[in-house]
């Protein structure tokens, strides 16, 4: 071969060699010339040039984007262009909008994946939102990510913020997705100085929850005031033995692309870890074990754009970081390798998600996937920060994110997400708040929502003599009637913080009701302060007022076999939430429900709540205006952006209790649309002990329109005498009378309702519910409607009214209270 010949082939393969590495192009929208390379995603939104319009005067032209939008997500979208799978990118542009239309939340940046077939979407990630208290000011939006496997293509939109009827007028410039060497933003959350008891932990295990001397103290404690806890323990952890870990699965049948079935993996490791350690049978270090790499060898954790970034992943993570280090010394070297790497790598994943605006709950700072998927990601990361140091950031990051929430929690201790999510919620914050004064030397616990929380489910439990596996709290918002997450475990452990024998009593009950969730019982043996008295709350008042959730409860006394009364009327995440933030932060689960209340008595529910289904105003006791509910309704996870816009604010305006009486009364207007007339919906509950309830309303309007108050009875059928209802069920009776029948229709019949997936109609499930439904078409109406209970061989109370102008005196069975519609005071 000539030297001409060689030197030309050497040529060509660094040519070649240089087109394989060479490093991928910044993509740029200047919109310098005519043609923009966007367009708008609707018709009613206009796209256009703009000479003479930049950004902050570095540049001369930007693009104008304006109008109305009723469908999609996007204003406009870009075209698209090649992008590289696994390279690290900054998305950037330059925004300054000068108009948002009423209920219009702040526009962001989005970049969509499009895989290399160009079918469907690999996921997305988004800039920081536009700071809609400075408009007509341009402001540089940015976010980091890393390209996904697989992905062939990406576009850019400017997002609306929902998918409902927005308006804009806004101007784009300099948008850019640039290659950068490595995320500019994640050395800040590196965990520097180390605290100093992480820096002592170094090289030492176990060091989360338990150390050395820990253990030996509980080795001692199981003998003892820890027996009876220890040996539920002990059980679950022979089943898991029994039985295995499970085999992957990609369709649970019901959790679709979340794998959820993985979650008890997850939950299963701890349990079996601490067997181990408290006893050093084999059986249960072979087992932890086994589950540990099961958990290591599932195809995904998740499936889609939520792998490796949802539950499923903070459960899993949580159990594989309390396993290596618990079980570090006695795990075999392969095992201890398969182990940790599977937690680098599934760590990196949602450390990088979050941190990079690709997690969708990455803000969610009052929501239960933040605080699960990153108090797992930290319990990981603290169980090899000596071994891969970017994991501290990972520990670093969580405690960013924990001390934002903190800030975010109102001050009475409630849960706009309800009882059971409030459990959920309540144990991945504390796992982490324990961690963090054992490790990080950061203590959480001097906060006002910590110190009032336990009170919550305290009022929020039913009467104790009528729990049931599956019947033992009140079911407001997204909560089943039955315990998700102990709460035994979390009621020790505010228990032992702020020494509250009532919430060390109600622990106890539970367990001897045998009602808990087994989830997490090897926490009891961590938290359980057997020095904390219990107390019975026959001392507490019987009515409680959570005033920045506005939640009120009212029972007739502590005997276990009391009447109990609920009553929501207050801004869907609080009064703090609401003015602090101008995003939804997580209230996906709260329903459109302002003035609505549930009755229990005789050991039964009478009047109910709809459970976990799509948010709609007409499954609640509450009001329908010309068929139309309140603002955040129609959807499964409640759409909150018009109230955060509207800084909506309902609020209970009265909660006085007596031994006869409890009187409270809420104002729901500000929770419907400000263009459906109405001027005041005010609402008077009259809790007339032990078994009557009158329910005074006052809606006025700017014209006459139909109007409908609904019932919810909890038994599907009634008899009918006249305006009066009577429902009996197995061992109570409901008797609900409409006192003001003049010029009002009442219809009681089955309402379809939907489930949570939308479902109307199912042959295996019926998904109606039983309303009774007065109606009547006028711009003011006052008006009353009484229930009374009894047990269900016994006839409930009648309730009698008469009139005397605003002066409306009420009587029931040699019992009267007097009301006064001008002052609102009840006598």
């Amino acid at each position: 071969m000539s030297r001409i010949r060689i030197a030309l082939f050497m040529w060509l393969g660094v040519l070649l060699m240089g087109c394989e590495t060479a490093p991928p192009r910044a993509i740029v929208w200047d919109f310098q010339k005519a043609e923009t390379g966007w367009h708008p995603r609707a018709e009613t939104i206009a796209v256009a040039r703009a000479e003479g319009v930049g950004a902050e005067g570095l540049f001369k032209s930007s693009l104008h984007i304006h109008g109305k939008s009723d469908v999609g997500w996007n204003y406009a979208i870009s075209d698209s262009h090649p992008m590289t799978p696994g390279q690290l990118y900054r998305l950037s542009a330059w925004v300054r909008v000068d108009r948002l239309g009423k209920n219009t939340p702040a526009p962001y940046l989005k970049c969509e994946f499009v895989p290399e077939d160009g079918k469907g979407s690999l996921g997305r990630v988004d800039t920081e939102h536009y700071d809609d208290r400075k408009l007509g000011t341009w402001q540089r939006l940015a976010g980091e990510f890393k390209a996904p496997d697989g992905v062939g293509t990406c576009w850019v939109a400017l997002e609306k913020g929902g998918s409902g009827p927005m308006e804009i007028a806004a101007y784009l410039d300099h948008v850019m997705i640039e290659p950068i060497e490595r995320f500019t933003y994640f050395d800040k959350f590196d965990l520097v100085p180390m605290p100093r008891p992480l820096q002592k932990a170094q090289g030492i295990h176990p060091r989360i929850y338990l150390t050395g001397k820990r253990i030996a103290e509980l080795k001692e404690a199981m003998k003892t005031t820890h027996a009876g806890i220890w040996k539920e323990i002990q059980a679950q952890a022979d089943s898991c033995v029994k039985h295995g870990a499970p085999k992957y699965r990609e369709d649970d049948g019901w959790s679709g692309h979340e794998q959820l079935w993985q979650r008890e993996v997850g939950n299963a490791m701890p349990n079996l870890a601490m067997a181990y350690v408290l006893t050093g049978e084999r059986k249960y270090l072979d087992s932890a074990r086994e589950w540990a790499l099961a958990s290591c060898g599932y195809k995904t954790w998740g499936l889609g754009t939520v792998d490796g970034m949802d539950l499923s992943t903070g459960h899993q993570l949580f159990g594989l970081g309390i396993v290596y280090d618990w079980c570090y010394d006695d795990l075999d070297e392969q095992a201890r390798t398969t182990i940790r790497d599977t937690i680098i790598r599934r760590g990196t994943v949602v450390f990088e998600a979050a941190a990079t605006n690709r997690a969708w709950w990455r803000r969610s700072y009052m929501q239960n996937h933040l605080w699960v998927n990153v108090c797992g990601l930290s319990i990981a990361g603290l169980a090899i920060c000596d071994e891969h140091e970017d994991a501290r950031k990972w520990v670093g990051f969580a405690l960013d994110k924990f001390k934002r929430s903190m800030e975010a929690l109102g001050p009475d201790g409630a849960s706009h997400e309800g009882a059971g999510y409030w459990e959920y919620g309540v144990e991945y914050l504390l796992k982490f708040m324990h961690v963090a004064r054992q490790l990080l030397d950061v203590d959480m616990y001097d906060n006002a929502w910590w110190k009032n929380t336990a009170a919550y489910d305290q009022y929020l439990a039913l009467p104790h003599q009528a729990w049931a596996p599956r019947n033992s709290i009140v079911d407001i918002a997204d909560c089943p009637r039955s315990h998700w997450y102990g709460p035994d475990h979390l009621l020790r452990a505010l228990a032992a913080e702020y020494r509250d024998g009532h919430a060390q009593w109600l622990a106890q009950e539970i367990d001897d009701a045998n009602i808990d969730a087994p989830s997490a019982r090897w926490l009891n043996m961590i938290w359980y302060d057997p020095t904390v008295e219990p107390k019975h709350p026959r001392d507490l008042p019987t009515m409680r007022h959570f005033a920045d959730m506005e939640i009120v409860s009212a029972r007739t006394d502590w005997s276990g076999g009391e009447s109990l009364v609920v009553f929501k009327c207050g801004p869907f995440i609080g009064h703090k939430g609401v003015q602090e933030f101008d995003y939804d932060p997580g209230g996906g689960h709260v329903h459109p429900d302002a003035n609505h209340f549930v009755i229990f008595g005789c050991g039964e529910w009478l009047i109910r709540d709809d459970g976990y289904r799509k948010k709609w105003t007409g499954q609640h006791n509450t009001l329908l205006i010309d068929g139309k509910g309140q603002l955040n309704e129609g959807s499964m996870w409640a759409n909150n952006g018009t109230l955060l816009k509207l800084k909506a604010r309902p609020r209970v305006i009265k909660a006085t209790s007596t031994a006869a009486l409890d009187h409270f009364a809420g104002d729901g207007t500000e929770s419907y649309p400000r263009d459906i007339g109405l001027k005041h919906y005010i609402r008077h509950l009259l809790f007339l002990k032990p078994d009557v309830l009158i329910v005074l309303d006052d809606i006025a309007l700017d014209e006459a329109r139909d109007l409908e108050v609904r019932f919810h009875p909890e038994q599907p059928k009634a008899t009918r005498d006249g305006n009066a209802f009577t429902m009996t069920g197995k061992g109570a009776a409901l008797r609900l009378e409409i006192l003001t029948p003049r010029d009002i229709k009442v219809v009681a019949e089955d309402v379809k309702g939907e489930d949570r997936e939308g479902h109307k109609d199912r042959k295996d499930k019926d998904w109606s519910m039983f309303t009774i439904r007065p109606m009547t078409k006028r711009a003011h109406w006052q008006n009353a409607v009484a229930l009374s209970w009894s047990k269900a061989d016994a006839k409930p109370a009648r309730v009698q009214l008469q009139t005397d102008g605003d002066n409306w005196r009420f009587t029931a069975d040699g019992r009267t209270v007097t009301f006064d519609w001008k002052t609102g005071e009840a006598n």
